[in-house]
């Protein structure tokens, strides 16, 4: 290969990174000027961590016989459930956006262009959950200050940081994977439904899959469900470094497995409407 082909892949890659970091800070400037609906979604964390952690906190209290209940550490299911939510609420709607572009015909104008629709489509995605994400955890620690709750352990926290941005990451592409469904069906809302049940059961979005029968817990660990939510929040119970590394290899595969997954989808979606002209 010459150096001129190696400079113009170079110039390329260059071109294609400045365009999805550009999609990435639409992505967050369009989620800060809409800053009425991120403080409503922040209030809305409280009340749900309020809620839900007197709820997890009279379970544990009650130390149940013949339960697992009598392992859960004190308030350690709050955090879990502190951080469960805050992975959930970051999620954009990005099934929807696909969905509004795909049946409105919207497409053909990015069609057009050198950029790739879909992967500017998955960065401007992530720009507005960047700012849910930051908003939200300002959010948890202020109210762990104002209740005096006890933080995770201080070596949990670059953990937490760490598994819940990739954890945001495998949401999305679970999202994407409903939207892209808009090729074949008039609402993405049932591929959308399911996929979200699927994280509150796999994900263990309420408690920990620990808790669930062992075959169910296996299955759970091994889904990107569990990528998404489990592996990140567990952090809050327990850090550990082999805990983080696990749920680290598991994220990293289902990254990548949905990604081929979303772009096999989209291709065959794209296939679809130029065989047929129309969704």
């Amino acid at each position: 290969m010459t150096s001129t082909h190696l400079h113009s892949r170079s110039v390329e890659a260059a071109h294609a990174a400045s365009a999805l970091l550009s999609a990435f800070r639409l992505g967050v400037g369009q989620t800060l000027a809409g800053w009425p609906v991120l403080v409503g979604r922040c209030i809305f964390y409280v009340i749900l961590l309020i809620v839900l952690s007197a709820l997890w906190d009279k379970v544990a209290a009650e130390r149940l016989p013949g339960t697992q209940a009598g392992d859960l550490p004190p308030g350690g299911l709050a955090l879990y459930i502190g951080v469960t939510e805050w992975i959930t609420l970051a999620l954009p709607a990005v099934h929807l956006k696909l969905e509004d572009d795909i049946r409105s015909g919207g497409l053909e104008p990015h069609l057009l262009r050198p950029k790739s629709y879909l992967a500017q489509t998955f960065s401007q995605s992530l720009g507005a959950a960047a700012v849910r994400l930051t908003a939200l955890g300002v959010t948890a620690l202020a109210l762990l200050a104002v209740t005096g709750r006890e933080p995770p352990a201080l070596e949990a926290f670059p953990y937490i940081v760490v598994l819940g941005v990739l954890g945001v990451v495998v949401g999305v592409l679970l999202y994407a994977l409903a939207g892209l469904m808009a090729f074949w069906a008039r609402r993405t809302l049932p591929f959308q439904l399911v996929i979200q049940k699927l994280m509150f059961l796999l994900g263990g979005l309420y408690a920990p899959v620990t808790l669930y029968p062992g075959t169910l817990e296996g299955v759970a660990k091994a889904s990107p469900f569990a990528a998404h939510l489990y592996w990140p929040s567990a952090q809050a119970i327990a850090a550990s470094w082999q805990g983080f590394l696990t749920g680290l290899a598991w994220q990293g595969l289902w990254i990548v497995l949905l990604s081929l997954a979303c772009v096999r989808l989209w291709r065959a979606g794209l296939a679809k409407v130029l065989r047929e002209g129309g969704v």
